[in-house]
């Protein structure tokens, strides 16, 4: 039975037209895809800039609690009890700062990534979205019946005369002119 359907298979199949696009690489070498990724990693540095930023004036905030708490415990000894109370208290401030600012930067981390993932999976899906209508249409132009995304994985075989990746790229970069 399974080599009754392979057979009927093959025999439609000679007189279907396939084309096959790696999408992967009209992504990674178009000019849209291109822009894409160059605006992403535009934004991974703006990103990580102002986290860079933000841990520095969190390491700034931890040197001066350690520095108040050096100092109580060097100069406890002497100070009257205002002193020890006054500098006790600008302690758990400056805690309680450090803690703060230590929570926004994780939730700046964690929102950032997550910010950059979802600008990432739009651009790709624009992308993907304009290369589609050129695939259908060049599809249509060449008479073909199917066409395969190589990079997928759904393609053992495949005559290297009917990689149309070349002509979408070619094409998607004429329309971004």
């Amino acid at each position: 039975m399974l080599l009754a359907f392979a057979y009927a298979g093959h025999a439609e199949s000679a007189s279907m037209k396939y084309g096959v696009v790696n999408i992967q690489r009209v992504l990674q070498t178009s000019k849209g895809g291109r822009t894409a990724r160059s605006f992403l990693e535009r934004e991974k540095k703006r990103l990580q800039a102002t986290i860079r930023k933000r841990r520095e004036d969190l390491a700034a905030i931890a040197k001066k609690v350690r520095e108040l708490q050096l100092e109580i415990e060097q100069k406890s000894a002497i100070w009257r009890q205002e002193e020890k109370e006054r500098k006790a208290f600008d302690l758990r401030s400056q805690k309680r700062e450090f803690a703060r600012e230590q929570d926004n930067l994780r939730r700046l981390v964690r929102e950032s990534e997550r910010d950059l993932q979802e600008r990432g999976r739009t651009a790709t899906n624009t992308v993907l979205k304009e290369v589609r209508v050129i695939v259908e249409r060049l599809g249509k132009q060449e008479g073909l019946d199917v066409i395969v995304d190589e990079a997928s994985g759904g393609v053992l075989f495949f005559n290297p005369g009917v990689d149309l990746t070349e002509r979408v790229i070619k094409l998607y970069d004429q329309k971004k002119k």
